[in-house]
């Protein structure tokens, strides 16, 4: 088989060059061998013991975007990374698609490691860049739109955020749980600022961290001509459609679900999905939760959103899925802006070698959107 071309590890990271000897001696092949037939639980009495896997086991990856340039800035994954990535599953697993899966789920007869991929959003650079690489390989896709965005072609609340801080001067304060100061010093920290705005927004309830941001645009305006051009728009959608490219519902706005009114939580996924079956003429059975951590998801789960037609909903929450598995509670493994073939090989594995009924630690320091 031919061998991926290996991005060089970053000096001084262990854990990249362990990766990085692990892919290149073949070690992480017999590694995949082994997880495909044992898996390490933890054990009542305290630490880790090897045990059978008696399920098939279902990785989704989440992506947001492709590409260097423009959005999102906390997300910046060069395409041809992409496309070793995804060059790399149709060597190394069966890569279904989400309805797939689902039925997989809901009807065990497979065995094995199976992969699924989705984007979330609907920027600009999944159809620019993902798109070509995804049709070359065949990917089945799931890309959960964030309904508004893609209709007003403007930028979701937390990216103004972002393109705020990066428009700033050096130095911005502003009031959280308490007065902060960030010095702005370069790209990074710009973005580090944003996302400590941003994590600390997502505690809010909706209507304070609306009047928050409305506070912020007064102080910290921005030309309506940069919050357009970053997200696709419904023809662009419409001809990934017609590729097999699956869609499904993000919300209108991107809120924090568990800090919404039951009304608002109706009208953000209810009105999402409406739209966009109406904008594609398709049903629009699935559902990705914004951000996706358990406090972002809070309790809602089937009694909320089976009445709103949605079939499964997405999290970000890190882990396997397995027969049995809630189908309002998929995991996901989030992917960031790793460069390395053997570092995104070896997350894969450890994460099949685990068992689904446990959460583990999100890797990367992405703003969790």
């Amino acid at each position: 088989m031919q061998t991926e071309h290996q991005e060089q590890p970053v000096a001084g990271d262990w854990r990249h060059l362990v990766a990085a000897g692990l892919y290149q001696t073949g070690l992480l092949r017999a590694f995949q061998s082994v997880s495909r037939h044992c898996e390490l639980a933890s054990h009542n009495g305290g630490g880790e013991r090897l045990r059978r896997v008696r399920k098939p086991k279902y990785v989704v990856l989440g992506y947001h975007s492709v590409g260097t340039d423009g959005f999102p800035l906390y997300c910046r994954l060069p395409k041809r990374v992409f496309a070793q990535q995804m060059r790399y599953l149709k060597r190394n697993y069966r890569v279904l698609s989400l309805r797939q899966m689902v039925e997989e789920l809901q009807n065990p007869n497979a065995r094995g490691q199976s992969v699924v991929v989705t984007f979330d959003d609907g920027y600009l650079g999944t159809y620019i860049n993902a798109f070509p690489v995804l049709r070359e390989y065949a990917i089945p896709v799931t890309v959960y739109l964030t309904a508004g965005s893609v209709e007003s072609g403007e930028l979701a609340w937390y990216d103004r955020i972002f393109l705020r801080f990066q428009r700033a001067t050096s130095e911005v304060a502003v009031t959280l749980d308490a007065p902060r100061l960030f010095r702005l010093t370069d790209f990074a920290s710009r973005v580090d600022a944003a996302t400590a705005v941003i994590l600390y927004l997502r505690t809010l309830p909706d209507g304070e961290r609306q009047r928050w941001c409305e506070s912020l645009e007064k102080t910290m305006p921005l030309p309506s001509v940069e919050l357009r051009g970053s997200m696709m728009n419904w023809g662009q959608v419409r001809e990934m459609r017609h590729a097999g490219i699956s869609f499904g519902c993000h919300t209108m706005t991107h809120p924090v679900l568990s800090r919404l009114t039951p009304n608002a939580l109706h009208r953000e996924v209810a009105e999402a999905k409406w739209l966009i079956e109406n904008r594609l003429g398709v049903q629009v059975d699935d559902f990705a939760f914004p951000f996706g951590r358990p406090k972002d998801c809070g309790a809602i789960g089937a009694d909320v959103l089976s009445p709103l037609g949605v079939h499964t909903a997405m999290t970000t929450i890190l882990g396997v899925n397995e027969p049995g598995a809630d189908r309002y509670r998929l995991r996901r493994m989030v992917q960031g802006e790793e460069l390395s073939i053997a570092m995104f090989a070896l997350r894969l594995q450890r994460l099949f070698f685990r068992p689904a009924g446990e959460e583990l630690t999100t890797v990367g320091s992405y703003a969790g959107v």
